[in-house]
């Protein structure tokens, strides 16, 4: 055969070679990566603490109270950890872990980016560093570079010193931290709404929604909802004055002139208050009656009021919590939540979910079905 032929014939055998390479790999990335929305998952998602959470098997690990953060084409799911024993009779967390994902279907495990004791007001011990729900938030800055807001309940930080849970913010420039407390005391004290309530475990489950116009507002609440807006910091209430001592923390904080709202209208209100958008209707999703079931009520504004809409998830077997986190991705508006469905699972030993939201044409949002990987 003529030399000229043999190269050709040996170029052309090494390119359709590469090019079934080339489209190997590409099936395998369209297999691992859905061309559609995901309509079930394998829930738990988050079942191993390993690379992949969901797939990957290893040591179970237990988490709770989502919160979601969309940021360009990546969901950032922050969850509580809970490390009791099978049979401890009470919460015990320390750490705050991220895990992230670009198609909700496989997920990276990011590790703890938060722990109790990064508030150095927080007190803890062996037994507990009650670590409780949260949330975080994406802004930038007048420069267009973006922090991330790290919003937490935790005890301790009253100003009398008493037992009681307090709500504290931590700043980073990246999602998965470190998250740096600069405030040096916390957000909200027991002292801000004890005209309301008397229980030390009020002030939980924070969680911030930034309106259309970049106005931002603190939810939050057990047996009671409050809210109140934020300076465009969102690391100050909305008229809170202070000084600085010499490390720049706060001091003499006076909040005569902020303003701490209820609402009144929410049937059964437990906690876990969760603000979301979508399709120009605000949602707000909560845990009801406890047992805790889903519900959710609606409005045209951040602020309300609320049209109660009613119940979405009944309460879950072995857990007396749920904790909603509603969000849109890819056009499609998903719920985490938590469920006790590991081995070993139960109040205390919790584990996170996701299920799809499907909403009617007049914008209320049909009955959550869970899903399970067949």
């Amino acid at each position: 055969m003529h030399l000229s032929r043999v190269v050709h014939l040996c170029l052309a055998i090494s390119l359709l070679a590469s090019f079934a390479s080339s489209a190997k790999i590409a099936d395998s990335a369209e297999r691992k990566t859905p061309a559609v929305a995901p309509a079930s998952f394998d829930n738990p998602i988050i079942k191993y603490d390993t690379k992949d959470p969901t797939n990957e098997v290893g040591d179970f690990i237990y988490t709770a109270d989502p919160a979601v953060m969309v940021v360009d084409d990546t969901v950032y799911l922050y969850t509580t950890h809970d490390e009791q024993s099978v049979d401890g009779k009470d919460y015990r967390m320390y750490d705050y872990r991220l895990w992230t994902s670009t198609d909700m279907v496989n997920w990276q495990n990011k590790g703890a980016v938060l722990r109790y004791s990064d508030f150095k007001w927080a007190r803890g011990d062996q037994k507990t560093g009650n670590a409780y729900a949260h949330h975080v938030i994406q802004q930038k800055d007048p420069s267009g570079k973006s922090r991330y807001y790290f919003y937490a309940a935790v005890e301790g930080g009253q100003t009398d010193g008493k037992f009681g849970f307090s709500i504290g913010v931590a700043v980073s420039d990246s999602p998965q931290g470190p998250f740096t407390d600069l405030r040096g005391i916390p957000m909200i004290l027991l002292e801000d709404t004890a005209r309301d309530k008397d229980h030390s475990w009020r002030n939980i489950d924070p969680a911030v929604f930034i309106d259309d116009d970049g106005k931002a507002y603190l939810y939050w609440g057990n047996k009671q909802l409050w809210w109140g807006e934020l300076e465009a910091d969102l690391i100050h209430l909305k008229g809170e004055s202070y000084t600085l001592d010499a490390a720049g923390n706060m001091q003499n904080r006076d909040t005569s002139k902020v303003k701490i709202h209820t609402v009144d209208t929410l049937p059964n209100f437990e906690e876990g208050p969760y603000l979301s958008k979508h399709n120009g209707i605000y949602y707000l999703v909560y845990a009801a009656g406890f047992p805790e079931s889903l519900a959710y009520a609606t409005s045209t504004s951040a602020t309300g009021p609320w049209q109660y809409q009613g119940i979405i998830m009944e309460p879950l077997p072995n857990t007396t919590t749920i904790h909603p986190a509603m969000f849109d991705f890819n056009g499609n508006t998903y719920l985490a939540y938590h469920s006790a469905d590991l081995p070993g699972g139960g109040n205390y030993r919790r584990s996170v979910c996701v299920d799809r939201v499907y909403f009617n044409a007049d914008g209320t949002i049909k009955p959550i079905v869970r899903t399970f990987k067949k």
